[in-house]
């Protein structure tokens, strides 16, 4: 059930893979965060704790601070109001979710964060943008995105993968 809860989250939480092409080309670890140091924004560090708010307001149910730190992308195609609603309606709130800085690829902007809740580990890419770290959406959310939230909502239902 602890893992039900947190792959439930479709854009925020540890759902579906979440791997590019671009991220083949990271740099490991050890050399991107000394390279740069602590106080640079652009580190594996600073990507990963900026991944561990966004999660750690989705474990309250704060999805409105969840929509805030999602990618322009997530924000331009789903309205603050409607991705509340889809949240509320169809994920639910639960256990702390432990993010794991992977790789950073500082030339893209990309951080690859691998997130873990009772046993299961998933990554999730998170992009540089207008110098905050925000939460890129799963292929299979960002499909969604441009839809009526009705419909979005339905066809979480109809694969089951609404959790309330």
């Amino acid at each position: 059930s602890a893992v039900l809860s947190a792959t439930a989250c479709s854009s925020c939480g540890i759902a579906d893979g979440a791997f590019n092409s671009t991220v083949g080309q990271a740099t490991s670890v050890a050399g991107s965060t000394t390279a740069s140091g602590p106080d640079v924004p652009e580190t594996l560090s600073a990507a990963t704790a900026a991944a561990q708010v966004n999660v750690d307001r989705f474990s309250s149910g704060d999805f409105a601070g969840v929509w805030e730190r999602m990618s322009r992308e997530v924000r331009d195609g789903i309205t603050q109001e409607d991705f509340v609603t889809f949240y509320e309606t169809c994920k639910k709130a639960g256990p702390k979710i432990r993010v794991v800085g992977v790789r950073l690829d500082a030339a893209d902007g990309e951080a690859i964060v691998s997130m873990e809740v009772g046993g299961t580990e998933r990554p999730r890419i998170m992009l540089f943008e207008n110098g905050n770290w925000v939460m890129k959406p799963t292929p299979g959310f960002a499909a969604h995105l441009g839809e009526p939230v009705e419909q979005i909502i339905a066809e979480e239902k109809s694969a089951g993968l609404c959790s309330n």
